[in-house]
């Protein structure tokens, strides 16, 4: 870790150099001096933890501790040097950034000498460190260490979007028959508990998805819901969750209501449940409240790592309790994460690294999360003799049994990660237990912290998703879910690895978890570098859960780089939101002001405004920020025309409330912005199509576009105006008199369509070969739609279709008997339509019965 920390001072110093105004404080040499000196110092820093991780003495961990304080003082000393750097670049302009520049001269004097004393007392430190590393036996790297992963990594083939996150299920395919048996049991009409039972990085969750996924099982049940329970919950959470799976409208507030509201959605079908990771008696005792007994063969299973909560949760019948895997089945999970899946397990290996591939398994002791992970680990190494042998000297001697010989292994794989890379994977410890995190929020905190190198030619953004994908491919972290792009949209962290993320975090000072009841970490001297709170804060001077004022403390936070509030009601950002001029991303809830100051920030690159009532505009002047790449939720106004065309490096817009007043200027506007690979347009009532349409030409990065608002045309443009690498549409109200599908079914790259009452004729025609890469299609309120025809090899790459509330719609299409779709869900149709597709006796059976998942229902 301490090789991390001085690796992000370096990255820091190498930015403040290349600034021209850091001669103001006449200390460029010096600064220039410590880069060099800490770079030569990260050197040795991997052999120094080495040393340390394979138990070398106090004296060792001592260095790696105090260089890594250094490394810590020489930050701030950087940060604090900069914000007054951006202080002073704020007022130099104009007569009265002269007046203040001449009033705030003897501030800058005391800056400078305050800087020059700071780097010498760094200095004196730094030389003391680099004289005693001899003294405790630590070796230039580069003299006795093959090449790091960072080096490594740059002849490997990245994982690719179309490669599967999570590998085959291995050694539980006979657990898993008896399983769904028990699910699909006819004989058995009573809801029951079906519990599976093992150890932390068993397989458990692994197995429940198998079952949840299964084609026979989603054909059994009517409503699903899929709920990470963990050892922090609250029933009320829970309950939210539960019904966030198994309704589409808001839930209530009260665990009373959403009680009585959970159990009668469920008596209306056969329900499967999964309550994933269940800790505590008290949880299932509370749960069971809402899970309705109405003889139709409903299930619920639970995964949990504690014998006497199955016990409790089914006193009749057996857990399925999981074993470690034997030799056979841990070689083969540890070969295919190696030489990946597709590969015949039997001749991957090549013969010279067998024996090596042996030891490894043994060592893992058939637990397959560190199986999983160590082949993530190997899979970044050569291909070598030399390589292999050194993970297997690396890996100590016997481990002990359970957990803690998996939490070995994890810690192995996390010593080979470079640098940057153990800074982001610390940063997972910050979430909470078991939750979803959304990728993009995680890049752009890792872009706050300056954990991610820079590239020339390749953007922060890009390089985090490059380097969260590497952590997926090490098996580090899983990727739940993928954009319409095929980047990774959400993941998640194993809670032992989580585990893992806080005592290295905890160790290396990176962060503190601060505890309302214990005592507050931040007055410690030895606190982390970051403060956690999961629950309410009270460490600042407000408690109002109705917060109408921004919290004043925030503005002492002067290096603060990522903000979001959620805050109901929240009255208006105010003006001094400016002075935190290190701010790039801002996100607020229900505010309905912000601030002319907010747009000064030059640091700035991503703004996400969502109001309590209405949109607002932002009133940028003339200060805009030109490093501005996302601009969401904001309301149209004069600033499309003066402000817009010069935001040239936006990559995700939306704008709300367009009106025919702003065509003309939105349509300029849009064809300036050459980067942009998101747009959304809402229009009060409808959208200037003629204009606005017309500029997609010019889009060459445009790959997600929606559109919501009538279009004031009867037909769309010919497919040409349409960027020709969109891969994601969403027409909302669109309210189009001719087949839309002419059009659209000509984009050669569209992946994911959406049409929302955007069509009002009575036919609609997919044609042969049209919407080549087409993979998901909803469509939902087509009032007037009668008739649907799709001819031969139309929509070739179908997988998934819904359609919703087409009252008028007669008849499944003819042509779907031809399409390879998994998934198809039919909601709010009317009862003739629901007749014709019922399972066997329906006459329109025959078109959809190979399709594995079939959805019916009368809601969304």
């Amino acid at each position: 870790m301490a090789e991390a920390a001085v690796g992000l001072v370096v990255g820091k110093l190498r930015d403040v150099i290349v600034q021209e105004a850091i001669n103001l404080y006449g200390v460029k040499d010096e600064l220039e001096w410590l880069e060099r000196e800490l770079r030569r110092m990260q050197c040795f820093l991997k052999d120094a933890d080495a040393k340390k991780n394979n138990g070398d003495d106090d004296r060792v961990k001592n260095w790696i501790t105090e260089m890594r304080d250094l490394a810590f003082e020489a930050e701030d000393i950087i940060d604090n040097f900069m914000y007054c750097e951006l202080r002073r670049q704020q007022g130099q302009t104009g007569c009265i950034g002269f007046i203040k520049r001449f009033v705030f001269i003897f501030d800058e004097l005391i800056s400078r000498h305050k800087v020059h004393v700071d780097v010498e007392g760094i200095k004196t430190k730094l030389q003391d460190l680099s004289r005693s590393r001899e003294v405790y036996g630590i070796s230039n790297i580069g003299e006795t260490i093959a090449p790091t992963s960072q080096s490594r990594s740059q002849n490997v083939i990245p994982i690719l979007p179309q490669l599967s996150d999570n590998i085959d299920m291995v050694g539980f395919d006979d657990e898993k028959k008896k399983i769904v048996q028990e699910l699909l049991d006819i004989n058995n009409a009573n809801r029951s508990v079906i519990s599976i039972v093992g150890m932390g990085g068993l397989g458990k969750t692994t197995l429940a998805k198998s079952v949840y996924t299964d084609l026979e099982c989603k054909r059994s049940f009517d409503i699903f819901a899929w709920v990470i329970i963990s050892q922090e919950y609250t029933i009320l959470e829970i309950l939210k969750r539960i019904w966030s799976e198994v309704s589409a409208t808001q839930s209530v507030d009260t665990i009373r209501d959403l009680s009585v509201a959970i159990s009668e959605k469920l008596k209306k079908g056969k329900y499967l449940i999964i309550l994933d990771d269940l800790w505590k008696e008290d949880a299932w005792t509370e749960l069971l409240k809402v899970f309705p007994d109405v003889n139709n063969g409903s299930r619920v299973i639970i995964t949990t790592r504690f014998a006497d909560v199955a016990k409790i949760a089914n006193p009749t019948t057996k857990p399925h309790e999981l074993r470690c895997l034997d030799e056979k089945e841990s070689r083969e999970l540890f070969l295919r994460k190696v030489f990946f899946p597709r590969q015949d397990i039997e001749t991957c290996c090549p013969t010279c690294l067998v024996d090596y591939a042996h030891q490894l398994v043994q060592r893992c002791g058939g637990l397959p999360l560190a199986l999983v992970v160590l082949g993530g680990l190997v899979s970044k190494q050569p291909q070598t003799q030399d390589a292999w042998h050194k993970v297997v000297d690396n890996m100590k001697g016997q481990f002990v049994e359970g957990g803690k010989r998996c939490l070995e292994i994890l810690a192995l794989s996390y010593n080979d990660l470079p640098y940057y890379l153990k800074s982001c994977f610390l940063h997972f410890g910050c979430f909470k237990e078991d939750e979803e995190i959304l990728t993009e929020a995680i890049i752009r905190l890792w872009s706050a912290e300056g954990f991610l190198p820079t590239k020339n030619g390749t953007t922060i953004e890009e390089i985090g998703f490059d380097c969260l994908e590497e952590l997926a491919q090490r098996c580090l972290i899983q990727v739940t879910n993928r954009g319409y792009d095929g980047r990774a949209k959400y993941c998640r962290i194993h809670d032992l690895l989580r585990d893992m993320c806080i005592s290295e975090a905890k160790e290396n000072r990176f962060l503190e978890i601060y505890q309302n009841d214990t005592v507050d970490c931040a007055t410690m001297p030895n606190a982390g570098r970051r403060l956690i709170t999961f629950n309410d804060i009270k460490i600042l001077n407000y408690s109002n859960s109705k917060l109408r004022e921004f919290p004043i403390e925030i503005k002492s936070l002067i290096h603060l780089r990522y903000l979001e509030l959620h805050a109901d009601y929240l009255k208006e950002v105010p003006s001094w939101i400016g002075d935190l001029r290190n701010l790039q991303t801002f996100i607020v809830q229900f505010s309905n002001k912000i601030p002319y100051s907010l747009w000064t920030i030059g640091n700035l690159r991503h703004v996400d405004i969502s109001m309590f009532q209405g949109a607002i505009p932002p009133n940028m002047g003339n200060n805009v920020p030109k490093n501005l790449q996302t601009l969401k939720m904001v309301k149209a106004g004069s600033w499309i025309g003066n402000t817009l065309p010069k935001l040239t490096n936006l990559c995700e817009l939306s704008i709300n409330e367009v009106s025919n007043n702003h065509a003309h200027a939105l349509s300029s506007s849009l064809q300036k912005l050459g980067r942009l690979a998101s747009l959304l347009i809402a229009g009060d009532e409808n959208i200037p199509s003629s204009n606005i349409i017309t500029a997609f030409s010019n889009q060459h990065c445009l790959k997600k576009l929606s559109l919501k608002g009538s279009l004031n045309c009867k037909q769309l443009p010919h497919n040409d105006v349409f960027p020709q690498q969109l891969v994601k549409l969403h027409l909302k109200h669109s309210k189009l008199e001719q087949d839309p599908m002419t059009t659209l079914e000509k984009l050669p790259c569209l992946k994911h369509l959406q049409l929302y009452n955007a069509y009002i004729g009575k036919q609609m025609i997919c044609s042969a070969t049209g919407f080549p890469q087409l993979l998901s299609l909803v469509i939902t309120i087509l009032e007037e739609l009668e008739e649907w025809k799709i001819e031969e090899k139309a929509m070739s790459c179908l997988k998934s279709l819904k359609i919703h509330n087409c009252q008028r719609l007669k008849m499944i299409p003819e042509g779907l008997k031809n399409l390879l779709l998994d998934q198809l869900k039919l909601t709010a149709m009317p009862k003739e339509f629901k007749t014709r597709v019922k399972e066997n006796t329906g006459e329109d059976w025959y078109k959809i019965q190979h399709v594995p998942s079939i959805s019916i229902r009368d809601y969304d």
